[in-house]
């Protein structure tokens, strides 16, 4: 809002917002430095301003609507093999927990930051989701998850034991993964003191906590998990956003499923022709 959507509209009366007007807007910012993921977050908003304009019968329709938008580019993701990261999680020390945790369940950053001891459920070897935390303008404010929807994620057994053991002898009301100094982890703190370090000495320099979010995907498609499995542990709105976000993996997922389908086949076939023998060989004995 200050700095795209202010310098231009703060004196421009509601009711002279034009559709024309809006789409020069967006050409002038897809001008400047801001991504085009930026530029459409630009336009939403301005255009959430005035679809309650609408709603409150101040203006008659919204004239951001249908406006061209850039195309967003596509970045090519990263994604850590389960070798690469143990190395990390080891090379991180004492905070090798998270990286695994991170890695395996593939919680958001503010999720995670966020989490008490007894969201743990440890009979069941679960996390309840149930806020984040999120830094703005400096401040951390705590909220719901992103998509406003609970979840509850299974640890692997072996992230479970070392979860378990990191909140010994804490309570219940306890920060799970609290900073060095005991208070709510900051994403830069956390990269700062143990991420950037760790990365660089494995050798993945500019690894960031975010694609160990994609490299939870990534495993557990490589592990045989569905879309709706993923979607759930990912806390994703939909299937089609977990399709939208990670398509390339579940396209290799659907090689391996037609590598399945012909075995399938070839046991078919293979059965067939061991009913033909037999029927052959009791038509034979009844002559």
């Amino acid at each position: 809002i200050d700095c795209q959507i202010r310098p231009t509209w703060d004196r421009v009366q509601i009711g002279r917002v034009t559709h024309e007007a809006v789409a020069a807007w967006v050409v002038e910012l897809n001008k400047s430095e801001l991504s085009a993921r930026s530029v459409h977050k630009a336009h939403r908003v301005l255009s959430i301003v005035l679809d309650l304009a609408v709603r409150d019968r101040r203006i008659p329709f919204n004239p951001a609507s249908g406006v061209p938008l850039p195309r967003p580019g596509r970045t090519a993701k990263r994604y850590l093999s389960a070798r690469q990261v143990h190395e990390l999680a080891e090379a991180a020390g004492r905070d090798k927990v998270i990286d695994y945790v991170l890695a395996y369940v593939g919680l958001r950053f503010g999720e995670l930051a966020a989490l008490r001891v007894g969201d743990l459920d440890m009979d069941r070897r679960r996390l309840r989701i149930e806020r984040s935390v999120t830094d703005v303008n400096g401040k951390l404010v705590e909220g719901s998850p992103k998509t406003h929807r609970h979840r509850e994620v299974v640890l692997p057994a072996f992230v479970a034991a070392l979860v378990a053991d990191h909140a010994a002898n804490k309570l219940p009301g306890d920060l799970l993964f609290p900073s060095h100094a005991g208070t709510i982890l900051r994403a830069n703190n956390f990269r700062r003191h143990s991420f950037d370090r760790a990365a660089r000495t494995v050798g993945i320099p500019g690894l960031t906590p975010h694609e160990l979010r994609h490299t939870a995907a990534s495993l557990a498609v490589s592990a045989g998990a569905n879309v709706k499995a993923v979607q759930h542990m990912l806390g994703h709105a939909s299937a089609a956003m977990t399709l939208d976000v990670y398509a390339g993996l579940f396209g290799d997922d659907l090689d391996a499923l037609a590598e399945r389908l012909d075995r399938l086949a070839a046991g078919l076939d293979a059965d067939q022709m061991r009913t033909t023998s037999r029927t052959d060989s009791t038509s034979r004995e009844s002559h």
